[in-house]
């Protein structure tokens, strides 16, 4: 389970849901259970708190529980583990580390405090104050316009002379390829990640893995193509990816356009299949994607994706 250097990020890791119960408590067991079913895929790695798993919605004490459970979890498999630290204030951020830490996880998701843009100072004592107060914690940066200060290619080559230990690996949730070539040509020894949108041609220039939502829909399908990228059978690869940009463009896009983000897309995600267990509830003040229009999601779905079903 330990993730220590960028060889150790590769291939396709899960953005794992948050389960909660109806009662709006973390639901450990069903976590548990859901790491079992990744193990039989298998997923090259497991991340929690990201996005996907609601880390703005769960405080320290909870945060504690779920570190517990998943790095229990987590070492009985051969995957990889890394948990999202983001938070609104470096404490925050430094906090979680050594919580996970304490639970055998070592590999963060970190994303800039997401109130108020840095300062361009901030930006580099903010990490400065990461490596002193946990110098064994190993970043893999988000780098999402959510943090208001988006990393280019100069950025991510000082990130890495600075920091040569502790940052290993990025999440790149760009579209446009030159953006892309130019994180990974800055800086060549860390591991950078695609996310669903940009997996076949990140991976076609360099990207050494994709961190999925898709995989708690269909995680065969997602090996697959992360398979066919790592034995560079592009244009197999490139139907799929088409395919998908296809499906998220006309089925859920009227998700995005009722208002609904991360967590809560991601639970209507996982519904389609039911590959994980899940109650469906997300943590208010972010709701579920209403009846109807989750009803609606699924019969496309169905149709869309019969032959995978």
């Amino acid at each position: 389970m330990k993730v220590t250097e960028p060889e150790d990020l590769k291939g396709l890791w899960a953005a794992i849901p948050t389960p909660w119960t109806r009662g709006g408590k973390f639901a450990p067991d069903t976590l548990e259970r859901n790491i079992e079913k990744y193990a039989e895929i298998p997923m090259d790695g497991v991340y929690t708190t990201g996005s996907d798993g609601e880390f703005y919605a769960i405080e320290r004490e909870e945060f504690e529980q779920l570190a517990k459970t998943f790095g229990r979890a987590m070492e009985k498999t051969e995957m990889g583990a890394a948990m999202g630290v983001t938070w609104s204030h470096t404490q925050g951020v430094i906090d979680r580390m050594k919580i996970a830490l304490d639970h055998g996880v070592h590999a963060f998701h970190i994303a800039f405090p997401f109130w108020m843009p840095l300062a361009p100072g901030d930006v580099w004592r903010f990490w400065e104050d990461l490596a002193s107060a946990v110098p064994e914690a190993r970043w893999i940066h988000y780098n999402t316009p959510r943090g208001h200060r988006v990393f280019h290619g100069p950025d991510y080559a000082r990130l890495a002379a600075d920091f040569p230990e502790q940052f290993i690996g990025t999440k790149l949730p760009f579209n446009g390829l030159m953006e892309i070539v130019d994180c990974i040509e800055s800086a060549p020894k860390v591991s950078h990640f695609m996310v669903e949108y940009t997996t076949v041609i990140g991976m076609m220039v360099g990207a050494r893995g994709t961190y999925s939502y898709w995989a708690n829909t269909l995680p065969h399908w997602t090996r697959r193509l992360t398979d066919l990228c790592w034995k560079k059978k592009w244009e197999e690869a490139m139907a799929m990816q088409k395919r998908l940009l296809v499906w998220e463009n006309r089925h859920t896009k009227p998700l995005r356009d009722a208002g609904h983000l991360h967590g809560v897309i991601g639970k209507a995600r996982g519904e389609l299949s039911g590959f994980l267990e899940d109650t469906g509830c997300t943590r208010p003040p972010y709701y579920p994607v209403d009846e109807k229009l989750r009803e609606e999601y699924q019969k496309a779905f169905k149709e869309y994706w019969k032959d995978e079903l």
